[in-house]
């Protein structure tokens, strides 16, 4: 993994431990950036004096959140004078909401840091009319842009218009589990996790199951959870006549994720779009073997045949035959299980802390 990039003048002294005010999501929020949130709650406090202010909750009371946590924070940044401040950044309406609290920060000289997550960002930028693009542009203007791979800092900085020095790669994190159970050659326990949706994938992989021979249907259990579209996702596993092999749950907890990992041999993730999905980590972190596709920050963690398996984007057929050489040859997917474990441990999250934590007291 590529270490932060930061590339400070000379005569600045750095801060040995800065005031950081975070502005984001709940750590207990669904999703990767709320997954993000824990592990810099849990990991980066022994290293930074953090203030948090959240914008974003699961629930009724979202856009009530997102109001009053954007208020707050401007007024935390004009009163309290943090050394730094941390916006977690989307895309769409969170590009306006943490753009104009970076611009409150600038205005009292406070630098700012954009953590990028946003999978659709660029697209989403590059459809923009030619002035939209331009009010983004002076939005997003930080004293440093953290985006998720360094296959992306390029894209980022040339869009944007950020100096190069100004912009960190700095892969998502993982918390690592002390303990893995050892694969077997029983029934493999295949996982996808995630929102459902086309995005993600999830009809691609229904569709690939059914495509699977009945000997390796036998072999195989998915358990797909996750939020979203899960009725549909239902009713296309009835229609699809995989109910033997599908399993489709609603969200699950942290400490029930992880159970089901620990068991788990495969995670299926066949995304059209990602930035780095918290859920391949984890379930590498695990020994599990990934079935991804080319997308986002994904070939920089996932390599084909090394430490996973790599897919073309909207292909059930290539998915099927995936899955079908996995479930046929175990000593192939525990070894791609095992290098997936020993290639996550450079994600490990009190790495990743202190990596943060260079950047925050960066000089200015």
């Amino acid at each position: 993994m590529t270490d932060v990039q930061v590339a400070p003048p000379e005569t600045a002294t750095p801060l040995a431990r800065p005031r950081v005010l975070v502005v984001g999501p709940e750590a207990s929020a669904r999703g990767g950036i709320g997954s993000v949130q824990h592990v810099l709650e849990r990991h980066a406090s022994a290293l930074a004096d953090l203030d948090l202010v959240t914008t974003h909750r699961d629930g009724p009371d979202r856009l009530r959140t997102m109001v009053t946590g954007t208020l707050a924070a401007a007024r935390r940044i004009r009163t309290t004078r943090p050394d730094v401040v941390h916006l977690h950044v989307s895309q769409r309406a969170s590009v306006l909401r943490k753009g104009a609290l970076g611009a409150v920060a600038r205005s009292r000289g406070v630098p700012a840091v954009m953590h990028l997550h946003g999978s659709q960002f660029l697209d989403w930028f590059d459809g923009l009319p030619r002035p939209a693009r331009a009010v983004v542009r002076s939005l997003l203007r930080p004293h440093r842009l953290v985006v998720l791979s360094e296959t992306l800092r390029g894209p980022y900085r040339e869009r944007l218009g950020i100096p190069d020095d100004r912009v960190v790669a700095l892969p998502n994190p993982v918390e690592w589990p002390s303990t893995v159970d050892a694969p077997d050659d029983g029934p493999v326990l295949a996982v996808f996790l995630g929102r459902f949706g086309a995005r993600k994938g999830i009809y691609d992989l229904v569709n690939a199951c059914a495509r699977l021979t009945p000997e390796q249907r036998r072999r195989l259990h998915l358990v797909a959870a996750g939020d979203g579209e899960v009725s549909q996702v239902r009713e296309a596993v009835a229609a699809a006549g995989v109910d033997d092999v599908v399993e489709v749950a609603e969200w699950l907890d942290r400490a029930e994720r992880d159970d089901l990992l620990r068991r788990a041999q495969l995670l299926v993730l066949p995304s059209s779009h990602e930035g780095l999905p918290m859920a391949v980590l984890e379930a590498m972190a695990f020994g599990v073997a990934p079935v991804v596709t080319p997308v986002g920050a994904l070939p920089e963690l996932v390599h084909d045949g090394v430490n996973g398996t790599v897919v073309p984007v909207g292909d059930p057929a290539a998915l099927a035959r995936a899955l079908a050489t996995l479930l046929d040859d175990d000593a192939h997917r525990h070894a791609l299980g095992a290098r997936a474990r020993m290639d996550a441990e450079a994600y490990c999250a009190p790495r990743w802390a202190a990596r943060l934590a260079a950047v925050w007291a960066a000089p200015r």
